[in-house]
C-alpha cells in the first residue's frame, strides 16, 4: 500500500532500498523537532464542503490567491487531493471521497481523521470511526453548511427561534447514528459554516488538531505567520523566469529579489518637543546611552542630522531642526527638512502638552505628502498619563524604554509600514527586549525560503552520503549574518557586557546552539546532512510547495535541507539572544 510519503514524492525521484529503510524507521527517542510531518485525512461524500473546510483550516479563503500555491492534485487518476499549510510545509491535509474505500485505505497513514457530512452521519461514517478506534487513531466529526440550516430554521420558527437551542438540537440530531459510541464517551463534533467557514467551531477544530499534534510529539500552531506565506504572484514570477531563461534566469530573479529585500532603506524622522527628551529616545533606538560617543546631544540642529543604524546601515534615524521659525508655515518647514526622504515621522510633545494648531497643520501637510506620523509625549515622572491613551499619542520615558507604551508603538508601526520597511526597522533596533528579538527573527524569516531555494539551484557542493545541490558558502554567510543581527557576535557581546557589567564569558554561557557559538562551512555541511537524513519523508512536501520545481527532484531535496537548517538555526539563535539579554538585564 502506498504511504503518504510515497505520494509526496514525484514519479521521477529514485527510491533506493536504503532510502526506503530510512523512510520507515522512526526512533522513539527522536526529539519532537525532528518529526515535523503531520497528516490529516478529510473524508466525506461529494458536495459536503470538504474543500471549503480544508481552506478554512489552512487559514485561506476559498478563492484566496495563496490557495493555488498550496494545492496539489496527485498525479495518479483518482488519487487523493493534497493541500499544504502555507506556514507549516510538513502539515498535509488529504481530501478523500467516502464511497470508494479510500478512507479505510488511508486510516493507517493518517495522524488524524476528519469525518465530514452536511447532514446526518451515515453508517459508512460510523464504520470508519470504529475502524479508526480499532487502529488506535484519533478522529473528529465535522458537520458543514450549518449556516444554511440556521437560516432555514430561523425563517420557519420566526419568534420561537433561539440560536443556542437550535445549535444544541442540531448537534444531537447529527450525532444520532453514533448513539452507541456516545454512550461510552462524548465524541468531538464541530459545526462549520459554509459562507463563513472560519466561524462557529472552526477555531475549536484547529485547536483539536494542535492538541493531537502535541500528544503525538509533533506540536503545531495553525496561526499564520505573515513572513512565511509565499504568495502566488511570487510563485508565478519564478515560473515565468524558469520558462524564460531556465535555471540561470531563475537564479538571477531570486538573487535580485533578495538584493531588493536586503537593500531596503528605512528612514525615521524625529522632530519637535524638548531636544533633550527627543535625543534620549533617539539614542535608545540607536542602542547608545546619553553622552556615549556617537550619541545625539545638544539643542535643535540647524539642518537634519542622520544617525545610521549600527546594526543595519540602510536604516537611519534623523534628528530634524526645530520648527519655531517656520511654525506658521508647515509646508515650507517640511520642504526645508526634505520630508520626502522619510518613511515615518515621530512628532514630539513636551510633558502633557496638547498638539497645537501648528502641529495639527503639520500633520495635515504630512498626510498630503503621503507620510505617516504619530505623537510622542514626554513623560517627566515616568508614569503613564491618567485615563485612556489616544491611539495616535504614545507616552514614553527614556527610563521606560522598552515598556508597554514602546511595544504599543512597535505594534502601531507594524500596521502602518510595508513588510520590507518594517523588516529594515526591526533589524536596525538594538536587542531592547525579548519582543524585539522575536520581531527580528520574524523579519529574517522573510528571506529564508528565498535563500534556501537559491542555495539549491547554484553551485553543486557534495554533502557526505547525499548527492544534493547546495551552495555552502551562501548558507554559511547568511547564518553568520543572522548571528550578528541577533547580537551573538563578539562585538555585540562586548558592547552588551560594557553596558550591563556582566562579563562576556558569563554572557556566552547562555549561547547553547552550535550556530550561535560560531558558523563554519563544516558546521553547515554537518547540519545539512542531518536535516536531510531525518527528513526525507517530507522532502516531497517541500518540493511541492514550489510546484514549478517538480522536475528538479534533487534541487527539491536540497531546498528541504537548506530550509530546515536556516529555519532551525534562526529559531535557536533567537532563543540564545533572548537568554543572553535576560542574563544581562538580571544584573542591571
Amino acid at each position: 500500500m502506498e504511504t503518504f510519503s510515497e505520494l509526496s514524492l514525484s514519479d521521477g525521484e529514485l527510491r533506493t532500498p536504503d532510502t526506503e529503510n530510512k523512510l520507515s524507521v522512526h526512533s522513539e527517542d527522536s526529539p519532537p523537532e525532528d518529526c515535523w510531518d503531520f497528516s490529516v485525512a478529510v473524508a466525506g461524500g461529494p458536495g459536503v464542503g470538504k474543500t471549503v473546510l480544508i481552506q478554512a483550516l489552512l487559514g485561506l479563503a476559498e478563492n484566496d490567491q495563496h490557495s493555488r500555491a498550496t494545492f496539489l492534485r496527485h498525479n495518479r487518476p483518482g488519487g487523493p487531493l493534497l493541500y499544504l499549510h502555507p506556514s507549516h510545509p510538513g502539515l498535509t491535509l488529504w481530501e478523500l471521497p467516502l464511497d470508494d474505500g479510500s478512507p479505510e485505505k488511508w486510516i493507517p497513514e493518517a495522524d488524524l481523521l476528519l469525518l465530514v457530512t452536511d447532514g446526518q452521519f451515515s453508517q459508512a461514517h460510523v464504520d470508519l470511526a470504529c475502524s479508526a478506534l480499532t487502529q488506535g487513531k484519533r478522529f473528529c466529526l465535522v458537520r458543514t453548511k450549518v449556516d444554511c440550516d440556521l437560516h432555514t430554521l430561523k425563517r420557519r420558527m420566526k419568534e420561537e427561534y433561539t440560536r443556542v437551542e437550535v445549535l444544541s438540537v442540531l448537534r444531537t440530531v447529527t450525532l444520532m447514528p453514533f448513539d452507541r459510541m456516545t454512550e461510552k464517551e462524548a465524541l468531538p463534533l464541530f459545526l462549520v459554516s459554509g459562507f463563513e467557514p472560519c466561524k462557529l467551531d472552526t477555531p475549536g477544530l484547529k485547536a483539536e488538531i494542535e492538541k493531537t499534534s502535541k500528544v503525538l510529539g509533533r506540536p503545531l500552531c495553525l496561526a499564520q505567520q505573515g513572513y512565511e506565506v509565499i504568495g502566488y504572484e511570487e510563485i508565478a514570477e519564478l515560473q515565468s523566469a524558469l520558462e524564460r531563461g531556465g535555471i540561470s534566469e531563475m537564479v538571477r530573479f531570486i538573487q535580485s529579489s533578495l538584493d531588493s529585500l536586503l537593500d531596503t532603506r528605512f528612514d525615521l524622522a524625529l522632530m519637535g518637543g524638548n531636544p533633550g527628551f527627543r535625543h534620549s529616545i533617539l539614542n535608545c533606538l540607536h542602542g547608545l546611552t546619553n553622552g556615549e560617543s556617537g550619541a545625539a546631544h545638544g539643542g535643535n540642529p540647524e539642518n537634519p542630522i542622520e544617525y545610521p543604524s549600527l546594526k543595519y546601515p540602510k536604516a537611519s534615524l534623523w534628528d530634524l531642526p526645530g520648527m519655531e521659525s517656520l511654525e506658521s508655515q508647515p509646508k515650507k518647514y517640511l520642504e526645508s527638512v526634505h520630508i520626502s526622504r522619510y518613511d515615518f515621522t515621530l512628532l514630539f510633545l513636551t510633558p502633557w502638552q496638547e498638539a497645537s494648531s501648528s502641529y495639527r497643520s503639520l500633520v495635515l501637510e504630512l498626510k498630503k505628502e503621503g507620510k505617516d506620523s504619530v505623537f510622542i509625549q514626554d513623560c517627566e515622572n515616568e508614569e503613564a498619563p491618567p485615563g485612556p491613551i489616544n491611539n495616535e499619542v504614545f507616552v514614553l520615558s527614556p527610563a521606560k524604554v522598552p515598556g508597554p507604551e514602546f511595544h504599543r508603538l512597535l505594534s502601531h508601526l507594524e500596521k502602518r509600514l510595508s513588510s520590507q520597511k518594517l523588516r529594515a526597522f526591526f533589524l536596525s533596533l538594538p536587542n531592547l527586549s525579548a519582543e524585539v528579538i522575536q520581531k527580528k527573527k520574524e523579519a529574517l524569516s522573510q528571506e529564508v525560503w528565498k535563500v534556501a531555494l537559491l542555495s539549491s539551484l547554484v553551485a553543486s557542493v557534495p554533502v557526505p552520503g547525499l548527492g544534493i545541490a547546495c551552495d555552502l558558502s551562501l548558507l554559511t554567510a547568511r547564518l553568520d549574518t543572522y548571528r550578528q543581527e541577533l547580537g551573538l557576535d563578539a562585538d555585540s557581546l562586548a558592547n552588551l557586557s560594557h553596558k550591563c557589567g556582566v562579563p562576556v564569558p558569563t554572557l556566552m554561557l547562555e549561547i547553547q546552539s552550535p550556530a550561535g557559538k560560531g558558523v563554519t562551512r563544516e558546521l553547515v555541511a554537518k547540519l545539512l546532512g542531518t536535516a536531510t537524513g531525518i527528513g526525507l519523508e517530507v522532502a516531497g512536501v517541500f518540493l511541492h510547495r514550489f510546484p514549478l520545481l517538480g522536475p528538479l527532484a534533487t534541487g527539491g531535496i536540497a531546498f528541504h535541507a537548506s530550509y530546515l537548517v536556516l529555519s532551525r538555526c534562526l529559531e535557536a539563535m533567537s532563543e540564545d539572544a533572548q537568554r543572553v539579554l535576560a542574563r544581562a538585564l538580571s544584573s542591571a
